[in-house]
């Protein structure tokens, strides 16, 4: 904020002297707005502050925000309001602000240091913009580019794009890595049966015993229809037979309810493919190749290309 000296004078006394027509005029505005003199302690603020952050005019004047937030937050605020007082000009930039009764926004901060009659900064004035909703929409749209919506596990193309990240990194440092490819036994007779409803309950709960059953480090992908894509990375040869049957048995094992008197059985078929060089594109072909010499022995059964 660049003003003349007499300007910034008058702005100086305006701020900090309680001037009743500049809290009148600020009381018009419906966007929460602050200023804070060069020491960081506030000056004043507005209605719509005071509703946003759930706290009286008189209690926040005078104060820092280490005396009004907690330390993470305020930490935050405080790094900002430095850098912007240590070079003058205007800041943006977006955080979380959480209220004095505990309620957390996304928030949009727009503030401008002023100077006082000696050119020299002399505090902050910033202003909120609640981007809350807008956060929220991108969550949501993230979550939808990213994860199957039935079952929670990434998406074939978010999933193909991390196994793709991790065998780089795996190629890379001359680690070993795993994919298996499972498909689960007579699935159309699930539908058949017990209807699309139950069948997509059985692929949740199919995806809830692979999450539970994997490691943090490995990737699951709901590769299409009752298929599901593993990358197991730092799994050699000898060991890959092992995790493939964990998770074979495992599901083997575990009856999904359907009532109080009925359970519902389900199997899975899997194919592996161990890194021996070539491509992820050709490990995932492999995988699917073994995967039917498994269902063509008989199904729920593991088979290695």
């Amino acid at each position: 904020m660049n003003m003349d000296s007499s300007l910034d004078s008058d702005l100086l006394r305006y701020l900090s002297g309680n001037s009743p027509l500049l809290q009148d005029l600020i009381n018009m505005l419906p966007v929460p707005i602050f200023y804070k003199d060069r020491a960081g302690n506030y000056l004043g603020c507005n209605k719509a502050f005071e509703e946003f952050i759930k706290i009286e005019r008189a209690q926040l004047v005078g104060n820092n925000v280490f005396q009004l937030f907690d330390k993470k937050l305020a930490d935050i605020y405080h790094k900002a309001d430095k850098a912007l007082l240590d070079k003058p000009g205007i800041q943006i930039y977006e955080s979380v602000v959480r209220s004095t009764k505990g309620d957390v926004r996304y928030v949009k901060f727009h503030k401008t240091s002023f100077l006082d009659s000696k050119d020299e900064v002399a505090g902050l004035i910033g202003i909120i913009f609640d981007i809350t909703a807008q956060k929220q929409l991108e969550r949501k749209l993230i979550e939808q580019a990213t994860y199957d919506y039935l079952t929670g596990l990434y998406n074939r193309r978010e999933g193909l794009k991390r196994m793709g990240e991790l065998y780089e990194l795996a190629k890379r440092n001359y680690q070993p890595c795993v994919v298996l490819m499972l498909d689960v036994d007579h699935f159309k007779r699930v539908n058949d049966q017990y209807g699309h409803q139950i069948g997509d309950k059985a692929l949740q709960f199919i995806a809830d015993t692979l999450r539970q059953t994997s490691r943090k480090s490995d990737v699951l992908v709901r590769y299409g229809g009752e298929e599901f894509l593993l990358f197991l990375p730092n799994v050699t040869d000898g060991n890959a037979i092992i995790f493939a049957e964990r998770y074979r048995t495992t599901l083997a094992e575990k009856a999904m309810r359907l009532s109080k008197n009925q359970q519902l059985h389900l199997t899975v078929s899997v194919g592996i493919s161990n890194y021996r060089q070539q491509s992820l594109t050709d490990l995932i072909h492999e995988a699917d190749i073994a995967l039917y010499e498994a269902k063509n022995r008989g199904r729920n059964n593991v088979c290695s290309y």
